[in-house]
């Protein structure tokens, strides 16, 4: 394991930590200088966890013990990024506020950058360019839009995508793939009762599966083949999805730029094609 992994490993599994263990990572991201000169016991104290606790968490990262995970703290810093979530507070302008989203989605995108893996990346790539039949991209309640966005984005790419946005429609849809077909599902929580369903049928049924979640631990991140996660500190603090779902669309416009230049010939006569058949709908370019 790097050196680098630790504060990224922070980030990316703290929002399915348990209630002690996510305070003592949100206690280090904050300030990962501070953190990397204290005792067990002084940290276990200041965060109001046990020291088995402390303990715990560093095995779930995947070190053996505090002091080895403190050792690769030192070494990694000052790569600490706080995840917070700033609400609007009694006296800001519109401007303070539009300043605490941009502080927020730049946290967000950074997090998300930095604990997305090489290797995850390219397998998506692989299971998208892969499917041989039909890409069914599911998304319920404010992941449809996305989900219509990707499936948008695929389908320009020459990808046999399809969106389907209807919690009824998608587990009927979901019966009729079988192993040439690849599922998708984009869910911030991963607990969506219907996308859950729809992707369970769509496994049993042979399909592969994978999806772009907020939470690495939920049951759609567990359950599916490959599981993108956005980190956002909404996540975090189980609030509602705001600058997350940028840090989701960025996962898809990555794979989507990706797959475009490996396919650049193809992408370009594509466009081509595209915006030609587009063009009556737009206004010519000196009209008032």
């Amino acid at each position: 394991m790097s050196d680098q992994d630790s504060l990224n490993l922070i980030k990316r599994k703290l929002s399915s930590l348990p209630a002690a263990e996510k305070r003592l990572g949100t206690y280090i991201l904050a300030d990962p200088q501070k953190v990397a000169d204290m005792t067990m016991r002084r940290l276990a104290a200041e965060t109001g966890v046990s020291e088995g606790s402390v303990a715990n968490f560093a095995a779930r990262l995947g070190y053996d013990g505090w002091s080895a995970l403190k050792i690769s703290l030192v070494r990694c810093l000052p790569a600490g990024e706080e995840l917070t979530y700033d609400d609007a507070a009694p006296g800001d302008s519109a401007k303070d506020v539009m300043a605490k989203m941009r502080d927020n989605t730049e946290a967000a995108l950074r997090a998300t950058y930095e604990t997305m893996s090489e290797a995850d990346l390219l397998r998506a790539v692989d299971l998208l360019t892969g499917a041989k039949k039909r890409i069914e991209v599911y998304g319920i309640g404010s992941s449809s839009m996305l989900a219509e966005d990707a499936a948008f984005r695929f389908i320009k790419l020459g990808l046999p995508a399809v969106v389907v946005k209807d919690s009824y429609i998608s587990s009927v849809s979901a019966l009729n793939l079988d192993a040439d077909c690849l599922a998708v599902a984009i869910s911030y929580t991963g607990r969506t009762h219907d996308i859950i369903k729809t992707m369970s049928i769509a496994r049993e049924k042979g399909a592969k599966t994978l999806c772009i979640t907020c939470y690495a631990d939920s049951p759609l991140a567990k359950m599916c083949d490959l599981a993108l996660i956005a980190v956002s500190g909404e996540a975090v603090q189980k609030r509602l999805a705001t600058v997350s779902r940028l840090a989701q669309l960025m996962i898809i416009d990555t794979l989507c730029a990706y797959i475009a230049y490996q396919r650049r010939d193809q992408a370009m006569e594509m466009q081509n094609e595209i915006v030609d058949a587009w063009d009556e709908y737009w206004l010519p370019e000196n009209s008032d």
